[in-house]
């Protein structure tokens, strides 16, 4: 209003004076005139772009990537899997029993085996032959023993008549006690020969029990972990040939948080799986638990037995399902480049995050469980489906608009 005031007075001013000597003052005036005119103009402009600068700043978006979030991959069921290691408690070690040249290899490390299977063949030929010369005295010994028998009743019959004959008076009494002593001879060869038969009967089983042990039999059951020879081997008596491990008596081996450690039982009956993705495949009960903590790793360590017959391997790796408690706690991972650049990040630290929430970002804080490379695991703060904002600009803030970039 002042300025249009001021324009009204020149122009009133100007109209008095239309002389020609007032000419150059017009002139002036009109300058003046132009030079208000532009200076409102541009106080005018200069005030419209300021509003627009804070509109535009107040209306700005940001475009952001975002990771949703996943409990850990060993918590998305409702089982802890701990890595354990199979081993066997009784190892049977098969010694040569005698000294010879194994002719033949039944099994090999890895087979799996009864008790009483052909593991390897000895050469047998020598016993055989010392069993056909055994048997051959046996039946020189029986034949013999058929003379002596006949001899005896000979003799026995020679001494009745000569006892007849001397109770008549006509033999002397020299030739009676001669064929007594023909009779007690001839018993006596048979009762060595008895004898003789009974040793040869006993040398028979002594080189059967030879031939047996020239085949190798597993003394368990179980499967041969070690083999030791190979066929046409010359080895010594009490040589280390095979070792079985009696499945039958498996133990399974495993470490535990302590945080978790006191949760577990002696006697408790816990879920064995190959990898751990796969289903339950067999039982073990725990045994026993060491008397003293690892120091080193922070856990205790555990010796189960497995139950019931399975097709597991020692030394295979496993996996001991162990029951979840319903109050621990779910963790999830995040990419590192979630957190600010240049944030420390330790155990246990509480770190801000922002996450999506509807077209705004909201902060939260976590707490930082494990680092591995380039991946966090966080305790606390978060939720199975929430979309943590990836590389967030320094400048953002609670509340900023967003949008989210689609891949």
């Amino acid at each position: 209003m002042d300025q249009e005031a001021q324009i009204t007075t020149l122009k009133v001013q100007s109209s008095r004076y239309k002389t020609p000597a007032s000419f150059s003052e017009n002139i002036l005036v009109l300058c003046l005139l132009s030079a208000v005119l532009i200076a409102g103009c541009s106080a005018q402009s200069q005030t419209r772009v300021h509003d627009n600068r804070t509109v535009a700043t107040e209306n700005a978006v940001v475009t952001v990537h975002v990771f949703e979030v996943q409990p850990a991959p060993n918590q998305t069921n409702a089982d802890f899997l701990i890595p354990a290691a199979l081993s066997v408690e009784d190892t049977a070690i098969v010694l040569a029993e005698l000294e010879g040249r194994l002719v033949s290899i039944s099994a090999e490390e890895g087979s799996r085996v009864a008790k009483g299977e052909i593991l390897a063949q000895f050469s047998d030929e020598e016993q055989r032959g010392q069993l056909r010369q055994a048997e051959l005295d046996v039946s020189r010994f029986n034949v013999e023993a058929e003379q002596l028998q006949a001899l005896i009743k000979l003799n026995r019959s020679e001494f009745d008549r000569e006892s007849l004959l001397a109770s008549q008076g006509l033999v002397s009494k020299g030739e009676v006690e001669r064929a007594k002593y023909k009779l007690d001879e001839s018993i006596q060869e048979f009762e060595k020969n008895r004898l003789a038969t009974e040793s040869a009967l006993a040398r028979v089983e002594v080189v059967k029990l030879e031939m047996q042990k020239t085949v190798v039999r597993a003394p368990v059951a179980g499967i041969v972990t070690r083999r030791y020879v190979a066929p046409g081997t010359n080895v010594a008596k009490n040589e280390k040939l095979f070792e079985v491990a009696q499945l039958s008596r498996m133990e399974l081996r495993f470490k535990v948080p302590q945080t978790y450690g006191n949760q577990l039982e002696c006697g408790e009956v816990l879920g064995i799986s190959t990898d751990d993705r796969s289903a339950e495949i067999a039982k073990a009960r725990i045994r026993r638990r060491d008397p003293v903590a690892d120091p080193i790793s922070d856990t205790f360590g555990y010796v189960a037995e497995i139950l019931g017959s399975t097709k597991l391997t020692p030394g295979l790796t496993v996996y001991v399902h162990l029951p979840r408690s319903t109050d621990s706690k779910i963790s999830f991972w995040l990419p590192l480049n979630a957190f600010a650049t240049g944030a420390d990040l330790k155990k246990g630290a509480s770190k801000p995050v922002f996450v999506v929430a509807g077209e705004r970002v909201s902060s939260r804080v976590v707490v930082i469980q494990t680092i591995e490379g380039d991946q966090v695991e966080v305790e606390s703060g978060l939720l199975k489906g929430d979309r943590v904002i990836l590389a967030p600009p320094a400048n953002l803030k609670d509340g900023d608009r967003i949008a989210v970039s689609q891949p």
